[in-house]
């Protein structure tokens, strides 16, 4: 089985369309009825509804493999809400500090992403698109391979590359590392060393467009967050500065350097409070780093003449509110487990209502059949004498049936089982199948997309032609683009 980390990057490294194909497998799973989908960027958009609380509601559903500006992510999410709309944000990049939590928007990201494919067993699924990424670098592999035994000097290209960058002679070097990415496309460290020549040059979109590129390639290439940091700086964006030594911090966690690197934006932008723990850890990491030594002092002063109080009263504080959080949110959950615990109660109750009215109806329904067969053997003698008590009774019986039959509908509902499928005569049976068959033969109708429109009394094209675009619309599972496209379709022949 996938451990999480070797999940999520395949997540971030196959193609949008898988990647959309394992969102909406993981929201069906997860009990949502999916009316539409799109792509957006790196994200996919889901329209669907979902039973919570008892209640139907609608969710937008945004998926997104993005690693930064999450807060923009949930408040773009956030504006496309409309009406009642609920917000879903599954993604692959979440930390706990990148986002904080809205009362309309549900976040899902990290550990708990992994935890939801693991418990749909949807993680087959990713493994089998990890292997085909295998395939597809062994492929490049050997292209590389066959590229090298024609013997074109790439190495050689590199350290010119090199050697021109440290000679200062900045558009000479890029084109020794074009000349690289020509051959070798997928060759992290020319596009890390392009970036920097491009830096050099005054250009920080190309050093950051091509320092994307070569993170995209190798995910796990540290230099190369390092450098996207600096171009940031430069830039004057400290904020994606910050967040980007962050996503450096979740892949080496264990590197006191870069804890060190973190204190120092933090404090350029001004949270000293935040910039002490992190340096905190970088001297807890190497106790002799004499640059976070430095910091260390410096930040403690300033933290001291900013609150009057040491930064460890400034910690214990911290930590008091914290706990403070989660004894709030403890108790919350308690009192949200309190009322399912009284609605499971009651519903219970009704179920056991229901089964003992079930237990009279089928006892009923027993006695009167057993009547009705008493009545069949003296019918012969006594025809036209009994004709209209036997009507009666038969009525009755029916009237039970169809009440017995409502009552298992709703039992079955509340017991959460699906429900029986009724008996159909083999008449029957036929005739639905070919209705069925004669509904797929229309462009865009699929067997189940079929059978929703047969249950929804459309037994046939002709039952269709008639139907307006707006009760099409209300067949369960036909989004707007399919109506639409099944409507056209209809006009046309």
């Amino acid at each position: 089985m996938l451990s999480e980390e070797e999940t999520i990057q395949t997540l971030k490294s196959i193609s949008q369309r898988d990647f959309q194909q394992i969102s909406l497998t993981l929201l069906e799973n997860m009990g949502f009825d999916i009316s539409s989908t799109g792509s957006r960027d790196e994200s996919v958009l889901v329209e669907g509804k979902i039973e919570r609380g008892g209640k139907l509601r609608d969710y937008l559903i945004k998926c997104s493999r993005v690693e930064e500006n999450l807060k923009d992510e949930i408040k773009e999410l956030h504006d496309l809400l409309g009406g009642e709309k609920y917000g879903l944000f599954l993604t692959t990049g979440l930390r706990e500090r990148d986002v904080e939590k809205t009362e309309r928007i549900e976040v899902v990201g990290g550990t708990p992403f992994y935890k939801l494919l693991k418990k749909f067993d949807i993680l087959p699924q990713v493994e089998s698109y990890r292997e085909k990424l295998k395939e597809e670098q062994k492929s490049e592999e050997v292209k590389d391979e066959k590229a090298s035994s024609e013997k074109p000097p790439i190495e050689e290209w590199g350290k010119k590359g090199k050697m021109m960058y440290q000679e200062g002679r900045y558009q000479e070097a890029i084109k020794y590392f074009e000349k690289v990415l020509d051959k070798k496309p997928k060759d992290h460290v020319a596009l890390n060393n392009k970036a920097l020549c491009h830096l050099k040059e005054g250009d920080p979109e190309k050093a950051l467009k091509s320092i994307n590129e070569a993170i995209s390639i190798n995910p796990d290439f540290e230099d190369a967050y390092l450098n996207k940091a600096f171009i940031l700086e430069k830039k004057g964006d400290m904020e994606k500065a910050k967040n980007t030594i962050e996503n450096l911090i979740d892949l080496k966690p264990e590197r006191g350097e870069y804890h060190y690197i973190h204190a120092a934006y933090l404090r350029k932008i001004g949270e000293l409070e935040e910039a002490f723990i992190s340096i905190k850890k970088a001297l807890d990491i190497d106790p002799e780093h004499s640059k976070a030594k430095e910091l260390h002092s410096a930040l403690k002063n300033e933290l001291k003449e900013k609150t009057g109080r040491e930064p460890e009263e400034l910690e214990d504080s911290t930590v008091e509110k914290e706990k403070d959080e989660l004894k709030e949110e403890f108790e919350t959950l308690q009192k949200e487990n309190a009322e399912l615990r009284e609605e499971l109660e009651e519903k219970e109750s009704k179920i056991f209502n229901l089964e003992e009215e079930l237990e009279e109806l089928e006892s009923e329904i027993s006695d009167l059949e057993q009547e009705k067969k008493k009545i069949e053997n003296k019918f012969k003698m006594e025809k036209n004498r009994l004709r209209n008590t036997l009507k009666l009774k038969q009525e009755r019986v029916d009237s039970l049936l169809e009440k017995r039959d409502e009552l298992k509908e709703t039992l079955e509902e509340l017991k959460g089982d699906e429900p029986e499928e009724e008996v159909k005569t083999q008449e029957e049976t036929k005739t639905k199948e070919e209705a069925i068959e004669e509904l797929q033969t229309l462009k865009y109708v699929g067997p189940e997309l079929a059978e929703r429109i047969y249950e929804s009394g459309y037994k046939n094209i002709g039952d269709l032609k008639e139907a307006s675009k707006e009760e099409l619309s209300d067949i369960k599972g036909m989004g707007s683009a399919i109506t639409e496209r099944i409507f056209e379709y209809l006009r046309e022949e």
